[in-house]
């Protein structure tokens, strides 16, 4: 166990006891967490880490709680925010050196000023560097493992550089996810003043595509499965497109719902639970399985859960 004194004696930033998950995700759902951590600095998180590692008790890094679900009953342990900790980034020449805490859609409009392509097309996507290097984050035909040079973790307490060529990323996977990630240097594209243009309208023409087909006004976690990969997908369907074909668009638990204008999200009308927004998962997911013989896996990360349906 550990004592609220020797937290508070051994963490400079913030430190709350019980606090509602509620405030810190953006599907405004979820129980309280035991400590809810948010360090000063790099030097803070890291003896956060030093700490709940010495005591044997779970923790969690945490960015923006964009792509998380939370259970009603809260977590066990301590949840770690990154974003003031880690939440610097500098760029030298064609690198981007970004702490794991950095908005990612802050980087990639960043660069693409700075005349630097590679991650414009991701400026659409809520959530942070380390979440976005752990789930190699992508879209419209970027991937963020076509830019990592290195990512930097927590191994045993000390700070380690992985270079990018030893890292295996996968379709919204990597080999370090579940690491503590620092950080990321990424190479990027010199580009010249007129791909520089074209590239910001394709990137403000996908934005305003975003806006129209997504419920971007009500709390949501993004898209809740990830897509079949090809070889286990005859249909050829995203997971969208399955979850409309079977006819869930609307489908409502609670305070949650199949979004009318994108299936594979789910969105807190006012009072959903955690329980509302798992019931609509499974639901989904029986549906697709009967229909095309796919079992969609989860895109979001679930937090407190012992057991899931998927």
């Amino acid at each position: 166990m550990i004592s609220t004194e020797e937290l508070l004696d051994t963490i400079r930033g913030q430190v709350l006891l019980g606090e509602s998950m509620k405030q810190h995700t953006s599907l405004r759902i979820g129980g309280e967490v035991d400590f809810y951590v948010d360090p000063l600095d790099r030097d803070d998180l890291c003896r956060a880490v030093a700490l709940f590692d010495a005591r044997k008790l779970p923790y969690v890094l945490i960015g923006r709680g964009s792509n998380l679900l939370v259970h009603d009953g809260g977590v066990r342990g301590a949840v770690i925010v990154t974003s003031r900790a880690l939440g610097g980034y500098s760029v030298r020449k064609n690198t981007l050196m970004a702490g794991a805490g950095v908005p990612l859609r802050a980087v990639a409009a960043k660069t693409l000023a700075l005349s630097l392509g590679g991650l414009e097309m991701l400026q659409g996507i809520p959530g942070t560097v380390g979440g976005a290097v752990a789930m190699n984050a992508g879209a419209h035909g970027q991937e963020i493992s076509d830019v990592v040079s290195w990512i930097e973790i927590l191994d045993n307490g000390n700070p380690r550089v992985i270079p990018g060529d030893e890292i295996a990323f996968g379709y919204r996977c990597c080999s370090l996810e579940g690491s503590v990630i620092l950080g990321a240097g990424m190479k990027l594209e010199k580009l010249s003043g007129a791909e520089r243009d074209k590239r910001d309208r394709l990137c403000r023409e996908a934005l305003q595509r975003r806006s129209i087909s997504q419920p971007l006004s009500w709390p949501n976690a993004g898209s809740i499965f990830r897509n079949p990969r090809p070889e286990g997908n005859p249909s050829g369907l995203g997971a969208g497109q399955m979850i409309d074909a079977c006819g869930l668009k609307g489908l409502r638990k609670g305070g949650a719902v199949i979004s009318e204008s994108h299936a594979n999200v789910i969105i807190n009308t006012g009072e959903a639970r955690a329980s509302d927004v798992m019931e609509l998962i499974c639901t989904a997911n029986e549906h697709v399985r009967k229909m095309f013989g796919v079992s969609l896996e989860l895109e979001i990360k679930l937090l407190g859960f012992e057991q899931t349906c998927c």
